[in-house]
C-alpha cells in the first residue's frame, strides 16, 4: 500500500525540481515614472490628450505611472494610473489648491509626494510644458523659460530653480517634452539629478510625443529603460509624414560624460578666439531674427587652442550623446532653417546685444565651471 502512495510524492518532487530548473524565478524591477503636466497655459488641451494616450499605451507592468496636472481654473491633482479588469483608468490620490506649477516648491512637493506614496527601485520623470532651455524668466516674449503658469502673472520656472527642486541622484531619466532643452546649460545643471535626458535642440511641434505614448511608453518601465528606442520612435514620428511635421531634433544625453567634456574644454578653449568668431556662420536652432541656440560642436570646435584636437572634442561629445537625430531642415517655409550640423547639444554664445542674458548666463553651473576665466 505505501509504495503506491510514495510514487505520486516522488513524481511531484522530481517534477517540481525540474520545473524550477527550467523556469527560474523572473527578476522583478519596479520603477515609478512621474509625469508633470504644466497645463495652466495654452497647452491645456494638448495635455489632456497626452494623459489619454498614456492611458491607452501603458501595460500596467513593472511600476507606477503617476501624473501631476495643473488645469486652468481648477485645483491641481496627483493621479495614479491603474489597471482594473484589463482597462486602464486614473484616480485622484491627492488634490491640491489651484497651484502654480511654475513654482519650484510645487515641483519639489509633487516629486516627494510621488516617491513617498509609490516607492520603487528607480524613478523617471516626463516633463511637459512650454520651455526655452536656460533662458531667465520674462527675458523675451518668445521663447520662454522652463514652465509657464498663468495663475499669477504668467510665472515661469527658471533652470536653476528647476534643478534645485529635484533631489540629487533621484532620476534614471528625465524626458523633456519641451522646446530647446538639449542645451549644454540644461544638461550640466541637471548632471547630478539624472543619468539621462531626452531633449530637443529646437522647438517641439504640436502634438509632440502623443502617439509615442501609445506605442513606446513601456520602454520607460524596463529594468534598463530603453531610452534610445524611445528617442528613435520620437524622431521617426516627426521625420515621416507631411512637410509640416518633418521637422525635429532629438537627443539622448548621458550626463556621466559631461564632467570629462567640461574639463577638456576648460583646459582647451582659446579665450582670445571667442570674440573673433562669426556667429552667423554657426548652425543655429531657433526661428527668430536673433540667435540664442547654437550647435555645441560647431561653436566650440572653432575656439579650441591650436594644440587641442577637434577629434577629441568630437569623441567626448559622442560619449555624452548615445543617440541623436535631426531632419534635414526645420520649418523652412515658416522662417525656419536648414540643419547641416547637429551634435545633439546646443550652447548659448554671449552677444553684445543681450547684456542681461550675458549677466544671467554667468549664474549657471556650466559657465562657472567651464567658461569662467577665474
Amino acid at each position: 500500500m505505501y509504495k503506491y502512495l510514495l510514487l505520486p510524492i516522488i513524481f511531484w518532487i522530481v517534477f517540481t525540481s525540474c520545473s524550477n530548473d527550467e523556469y527560474p524565478p523572473q527578476e522583478t524591477h519596479k520603477r515609478t515614472v512621474i509625469v508633470y503636466l504644466g497645463r495652466d497655459n495654452n497647452l491645456n488641451g494638448e495635455s489632456e490628450d497626452k494623459l489619454k494616450y498614456m492611458l491607452e499605451g501603458w501595460n500596467g507592468k513593472n511600476g507606477n505611472l503617476i501624473v501631476f496636472q495643473d488645469i486652468i481654473g481648477e485645483n491641481s491633482s496627483l493621479l495614479e494610473v491603474y489597471r482594473e479588469n484589463g482597462i486602464n483608468q486614473s484616480k485622484v490620490v491627492k488634490e491640491y489648491e489651484n497651484e502654480n506649477s511654475a513654482d519650484p516648491d510645487v515641483l519639489n512637493r509633487v516629486i516627494n509626494e510621488a516617491i513617498s506614496r509609490y516607492p520603487a527601485d528607480s524613478y523617471g520623470l516626463i516633463f511637459f510644458s512650454h520651455a526655452s532651455g536656460w533662458l531667465p524668466q520674462s527675458t523675451l516674449s518668445s521663447p520662454r523659460s522652463l514652465v509657464i503658469d498663468n495663475t499669477s502673472g504668467k510665472d515661469e520656472m527658471e533652470l536653476i530653480d528647476f534643478a534645485a527642486a529635484i533631489p540629487d541622484g533621484l532620476f534614471d531619466f528625465i524626458v523633456f517634452e519641451a522646446c530647446f532643452t538639449a542645451g549644454i546649460e540644461v544638461a550640466y545643471e541637471l548632471r547630478n539629478k539624472t543619468d539621462y535626458l531626452i531633449a530637443s535642440s529646437a522647438e517641439i511641434l504640436s502634438p509632440g510625443y502623443q502617439k509615442i505614448y501609445t506605442t513606446s511608453l513601456n520602454y520607460l518601465f524596463e529594468k534598463e529603460a530603453k531610452l534610445e528606442a524611445f528617442t528613435k520612435d520620437i524622431y521617426n514620428l516627426v521625420s515621416t509624414g507631411n512637410a509640416h511635421y518633418e521637422s525635429g531634433t532629438f537627443s539622448l544625453i548621458k550626463t556621466s560624460g559631461l564632467y570629462e567634456l567640461g574639463t577638456f574644454l576648460r583646459e582647451s578653449i582659446d579665450r582670445e578666439k571667442i570674440n573673433s568668431v562669426n556667429i552667423s556662420d554657426i548652425q543655429h536652432f531657433d526661428r527668430y531674427s536673433y540667435r540664442l541656440f547654437f550647435d555645441f560642436e560647431d561653436y566650440f570646435s572653432r575656439i579650441l587652442k591650436d594644440d587641442a584636437s577637434p577629434l577629441t572634442l568630437k569623441s567626448l561629445i559622442a560619449d555624452c550623446i548615445p543617440y541623436k537625430a535631426a531632419t534635414p531642415s526645420f520649418l523652412v517655409n515658416y522662417s525656419g532653417f536648414n540643419i547641416n550640423l547637429h551634435s545633439g547639444l546646443t550652447t548659448y554664445i554671449e552677444q553684445e546685444r543681450f547684456p542681461y542674458l550675458n549677466t544671467e548666463y554667468k549664474k549657471l553651473a556650466w559657465y562657472k565651471t567651464v567658461l569662467s576665466a577665474e
